[in-house]
């Protein structure tokens, strides 16, 4: 069994038993020897500096020492907690770092023609309603429950300004809606309303692109699955949705219950 495949509680476990070894039997060691040269203490008890880290040392392992032992054991599992955290970040700075290269280098043409699937959808507008001809916040939500769906699934890409049946559309008429009328400001609208519908941490879980397609600009948003469960917040209530086929449904409390004891129960 590999590390990731251990549940969650054992992966936090490991690194603070490790960081907790180092702080008894490395940074213990080191305190100890310090502190010998620091304040002279072989002349004083005629002590050889390995004769005195031995001593201190083994009095702390053998409870003699007990507080001595118990600080430099919660010292170094905060420090190995720590160390795995930022590790672990990192690591899936540079995944997603690698997957928006791999996206980047993917056609647009050649994803469009692929076809709506479960880990592709497109959307013609953003807020634009084209039968009204004006702007409809209820389209949001849509697309909310879209990016929610697949966060609580596989992941996916979702093209704004591009129609059912692939024809794309641009996202001009979105732009026109808001203040600042560019990618930077529809990009910013994204960002904030996936923060208040779907919480803050969510944001870290999507990257925005745009690409100039025959003339018109659309905008492809890659989901990452999510390493918890994403609700949509819809007024009062609050709501989970997951991927099916090329759609994207809600669950009611017993199914969703269910569903997330399987995916996320390490």
């Amino acid at each position: 069994m590999v590390y990731r495949e251990f549940p969650s509680w054992v992966q936090r476990l490991i690194p603070i038993l490790g960081g907790a070894i180092v702080g008894v039997f490395v940074l213990l060691p080191a305190y100890e020897f310090v502190s010998f040269v620091e304040h002279d203490l072989g002349q004083e008890a005629e002590l050889t500096m390995m004769a005195h880290v031995r001593q201190n040392w083994g009095q702390a392992l053998t409870l003699r020492q007990p507080f001595k032992l118990g600080f430099y054991f919660l010292l170094g599992g905060i420090m190995g907690l720590i160390v795995s955290q930022m590790s672990r970040k990192a690591i899936l700075r540079q995944i997603q770092i690698e997957q928006l290269k791999s996206e980047l280098g993917r056609d647009l043409s050649d994803l469009i023609a692929q076809g709506e699937g479960e880990h592709l959808e497109f959307k013609s507008s953003y807020r634009y309603d084209l039968k009204q001809e004006k702007a409809n916040k209820a389209l949001e939500m849509v697309i909310m429950k879209t990016l929610a769906g697949m966060m609580n699934s596989e992941g996916g890409t979702l093209l704004i300004g591009v129609a059912d049946d692939g024809e794309i559309l641009g996202l001009a008429e979105d732009y026109q809606s808001l203040r600042r009328k560019d990618a930077d400001g529809f990009e910013q609208l994204i960002t904030s309303t996936i923060a208040d519908k779907l919480g803050t941490p969510a944001c870290e879980w999507v990257q925005i692109l745009f690409h100039q397609q025959n003339g018109k600009e659309v905008c492809r948003v890659r989901v990452m699955p999510a390493p918890q469960p994403v609700y949509v917040r819809e007024g009062k209530d609050t709501k989970f949705y997951i991927r099916t086929g090329a759609g994207t449904r809600a669950m009611n409390l017993q199914e969703a219950i269910e569903f997330i004891g399987q995916k996320w129960k390490k």
